[in-house]
This record gives structure tokens, sequence and C-alpha cells, in this order.
């Protein structure tokens, strides 16, 4: 047998491995408008575009797809799927069963906070009747990120609430007081109270108006992972600094709330003109 043969055969050879490859390589053309130019990874597309079909196409407590089911379905890897159904399992939108398969969960409490109507945090939760519990996951004294509203304050005590029902977190509350009313609080005082009573029964200061400001951010390692959501599920956020009637500011407070917890409602009224 000649060299020349034996190359040519190499060749061949090299040509029909490397297109074998390549095929093997390449996944799919994503189905589904999932586009992979996008600068969002195609699991978090997957994830929003899954939630939307399945919670029009199944009930509570029904089984989804197997994984293999949605590769086809969605034009995608099996990995791709995986970590797709991870971040709604994360979300509570889905729940897996071992050895059982993966269902769509209960859905989320619903929460109205009524932005016009001054009060408590704990009130729009009262109103929807839902059983809520609260723990306090964090209490402690910084000078770190102490807010401008707070003047010449060095330092603040702040501390955080976890809202659950039904054994889901739907929100997280970090409080900051300022040095010359923090002083005042103990651990024991932010467990069994609101910061509006707080304020009002232990420290006898009232809170007369309020401001917020509502954004949306995707949430750290450490506010996911006590949420128990994923790094790239968005949060509704509501920072609220309130004042006394001398225009003090007494606390600032940031709400972390799970969109699909939580509707804000505000009231709009026309101005009266002579």
């Amino acid at each position: 047998m000649s060299l020349n043969y034996l190359n040519t055969i190499w060749y061949v050879f090299a040509i029909v491995n490397n297109n074998l490859e390549a095929i093997l390589t390449i996944e799919a053309k994503p189905k589904a408008d999932l586009r992979r130019e996008s600068p969002r990874a195609l699991h978090q597309q997957l994830s929003d575009r899954l939630r939307e079909d399945l919670l029009r196409d199944y009930t509570q407590g029904q089984q989804i797809p197997t994984e293999e089911d949605l590769t086809q379905r969605y034009g995608v890897s099996r990995v791709t799927v995986r970590r797709a159904i991870q971040t709604l399992v994360e979300q509570n939108v889905l729940l897996r069963r071992q050895g059982k398969g993966t269902f769509l969960a209960a859905p989320a409490p619903r929460f109205i906070y009524e932005l016009d109507r001054f009060g408590p945090f704990l009130d729009a939760i009262a109103s929807a009747g839902e059983a809520v519990s609260v723990t306090v996951v964090d209490y402690h004294w910084t000078s770190e990120d102490v807010p401008a509203v707070f003047g010449e304050a060095r330092e603040m005590l702040t501390y955080a609430r976890l809202y659950e029902s039904a054994g889901k977190a739907h929100a997280l509350i970090r409080i900051m007081l300022p040095p010359g009313l923090g002083e005042k609080v103990t651990r024991a005082d932010t467990a069994g109270m609101g910061v509006y009573q707080i304020l009002k029964d232990r420290l006898g200061v009232i809170p007369t108006r309020a401001t917020f400001n509502i954004s949306t951010e995707l949430p750290d390692s450490k506010l996911a992972a006590t949420l128990r959501i994923s790094p790239s599920s968005p949060l509704l956020v509501l920072d609220r600094v309130s004042y006394d009637a001398h225009d003090h500011v007494l606390e600032r407070t940031l709400h972390y709330l799970l969109p699909d917890a939580y509707r804000l409602k505000v009231s709009v009224h026309a101005s009266r003109r002579g």
C-alpha cells in the first residue's frame, strides 16, 4: 500500500471526524424566541419562557414534562433545561419530589402594599389574611454604608426581618436606625415589633411622613440565599425614609419584595383649584 494512499485515507478520516465533532458540539438552534446573541444567558431566557408557559398551561400540583421532553420542545440542551428548572425551583414556581418528578408549586401569597396609606409594613400583610412568620435574621451595629440622610452619624443600628408564608419566603426588610434611636432598641424589640411600633411605643417618637424610592435590582448572593431564590431573579425594592413632625429622620428601611407576591397601590386625587 503506497504512502500517498495512506495519506489520502488519513485526510478523509480527519475531515469526517472534525465534521462529526462539530455536529456533536453544536446545540440545535433554540426555539421559542430564545436568542443566543442576547446578553442574558440562554437558561435565564428559558426560565422566563417556562414560567409563562407552565403557569398558563398547568394547574397547581400538576406534573410538568420531563427534561428530555422540554429539551425537544424548546430546542436547547438538557443542561440548559436543567438550569432553567432549577431557577424556577429556587423561585418557588416549581417543586421537585424525589423519585416522582417536578410539579407546579402552589402560587405565592398576594399582598397589596398601599404606599399612600401611612402605616407599618405588616398592615399590608394583615389585610391579605395570610398567616405570616417573621424572623430576625440579622442585628448589628455598623459604620459601613451609613445613609447620608443620617447626617453626621458615623454608625447605625441595622437589622433584618424575614417574612414567610406557608414555608415560602416572600420579603426581607432591612431597617436602619441612627445612633440616638438605635441605642435604645434591643434585639427582642426587633423580633416582637415592627419599626413604627418600636418608634411609637418604645421610643416615644411619631413618624408623620415618609418618602419612597422604587426600583428593581438583582440580589447579592447572601440575600438570594436568605430568600431562597436565584441571584438572577430580580426583586422589587422599596427604599423608605421616615420623618417626624420636625423633619428629623427617624429610620430608613429597604424592602426587598418578591414581585410575584406583591403589588403596589397608590391612590391619586385631582388637586382642587379655586
